[in-house]
């Protein structure tokens, strides 16, 4: 199943407690689409705050914090962690992926932006 660092628990609750934020939760989706070389597919990732989850959506709760995920993204993000680095924000990182095909180093922001790119 996902694995969320402290450090990323940390984050998210000092974003839910604002008072604009106050019982929501977060909603993590992940997405996969066609590379643009050899590399096969590649996945992205969208987060964002939310009331609730959609129907289906399963809810997972990390010290208070509510995460909404669909079973596509929970089966997808299996080997995932998510981090929080201040350099770069919410970053997810396949902890069983190893690099190859020169596509980067597999850290992806919550914009979905990969960690290189293989097409030059």
């Amino acid at each position: 199943m996902i694995d969320i660092t402290e450090t990323a628990v940390a984050e998210f609750r000092q974003i839910l407690a604002m008072d604009e934020n106050k019982g929501l939760g977060i909603k993590i989706k992940a997405n996969v689409s066609q590379s643009c070389c050899s590399c096969g597919p590649s996945q992205s990732y969208d987060m964002g705050l939310v009331e609730g989850g959609d129907a289906g959506d399963r809810t997972i709760e990390f010290e208070g914090v509510k995460i909404y995920m669909d079973e596509d993204s929970i089966g997808l993000m299996a080997t995932s962690q998510v981090d929080f680095l201040a350099e770069q924000g919410f970053v997810v990182k396949d902890k069983s992926a190893a690099p190859s095909c020169g596509c980067g180093g597999g850290d992806y922001g919550s914009h979905g932006h990969g960690g290189g790119s293989c097409c030059g």
